[in-house]
């Protein structure tokens, strides 16, 4: 690797990671914004989304920059190919937190709804996912990767509980029904954000082991889970 892209690429990951942490602190406080019917905290998130699209801007413009002019090859396109879909995926992830905050300056107005415990979990699950995702790109962590895939599962699961909360209460309160329908909006949000989360792990498994595993996940899971077997 020459000097001058392991700088480039150094500039793109310490960019990746700003988005990254100001995307993680949105997503946080839609999330407060959201549990504790806090408007204010709701309208700073939603003012602060234009810095995120500026910045995913910058990434993808150093990004096709170094492409033009540094011609990498190998890993280093690997790489440079990877921080662009996570690039994307971060930015996603934060129009998602923009969405949730929305949703929640309108319920902060209206009398609570009764599922702020599950949502509170869906919310702790999905929060986890974020940070590991970010911390295995960190590290290059294809093992942490895979976990923060497998936790997708888990927030189906609560999604799909909460749904079937949400339609068990809108049939015996139907003058509740406006209002559930924003909180279903956003837990379908949260539920998407989740979803990013994993692109976000299947590309660092791309990064670090050259293999595009989207679409075929469970087949790259068993073939780790042999590799880490000392029979095999």
């Amino acid at each position: 690797m020459s000097k001058q892209i392991e700088e480039d690429l150094d500039d793109i990951t310490k960019k990746i990671l700003h988005i990254g942490g100001m995307v993680e602190s949105a997503i946080d406080r839609a999330l407060i914004s959201l549990l504790d019917r806090d408007r204010e905290t709701a309208v700073e998130v939603i003012r602060g989304d234009d810095v995120v699209d500026n910045l995913e801007n910058e990434v993808e413009e150093k990004c096709l920059a170094v492409l033009s002019l540094r011609a990498p090859v190998a890993r280093d396109l690997r790489y440079i190919c990877g921080m662009m879909k996570i690039n994307s995926d971060l930015e996603r992830m934060g129009d998602l937190a923009v969405n949730i905050a929305e949703r929640a300056e309108v319920l902060a107005e209206v009398p609570p709804l009764p599922f702020r415990p599950d949502v509170s979990r869906m919310a702790g699950v999905v929060k986890r996912m974020v940070r590991e995702g970010l911390d295995a790109l960190i590290r290059r962590d294809a093992d942490l990767a895979l976990k923060v895939w497998k936790t997708d599962a888990e927030t189906n699961r609560l999604y799909r509980e909460l749904i079937g909360e949400a339609i068990g209460f809108m049939r015996t309160h139907p003058d509740r029904i406006g209002d559930v329908m924003h909180l279903v909006s956003a837990l379908r949000n949260l539920e998407r954000i989740a979803d990013h989360a994993t692109n976000i792990a299947e590309d660092v498994i791309f990064v670090v082991n050259g293999r595009i595993v989207r679409h075929h996940m469970i087949e790259f899971s068993e073939k780790m889970g042999a590799f880490a077997d000392p029979k095999n």
